[in-house]
């Protein structure tokens, strides 16, 4: 199952209609304004390298997931390649060492031997 890559979030198209305004407005007033405090100052600088950073982050998640896609899918390949060779043993061991040997039950088969046999059922007369 591959995982899905993530969109540009709401935020970031919300933050990017912001700083347009910012920008707008700064044009308008002649100067970087401060749309934050003095201790935690917020100007379109501020805005764009958040901004940046968020998409950043979201573009290096993006290429971690199709790695593992790569690697997962690689992964199972690998194991219907080994779920092959298994089934493939049993089947020749038949040709080798018979399906009615102890070397065959080592290998994980049932001996015929050891099988089963159907009971009939009796019929039912009236």
């Amino acid at each position: 199952m591959a995982l899905v890559e993530k969109e540009k979030s709401p935020e970031v198209e919300k933050a990017e209609g912001r700083l347009t305004g910012m920008k707008e407005v700064d044009v308008r007033t002649g100067k970087k304004n401060n749309y934050g405090t003095q201790e935690k100052p917020l100007t379109q600088d501020e805005m764009l390298a958040q901004i940046e950073l968020v998409e950043a982050k979201r573009k290096e998640g993006n290429e971690l997931k199709k790695k593992w896609d790569s690697s997962n899918s690689d992964y199972e390949g690998e194991v219907e390649k080994l779920n092959d060779m298994v089934s493939q043993v049993l089947s020749n061991a038949v040709g080798v060492v018979g399906n009615d040997s102890d070397e065959y039950e080592l290998l994980g088969g049932t001996k015929k031997s050891n099988r089963k046999h159907p009971v009939r059922k009796p019929k039912v007369t009236k």
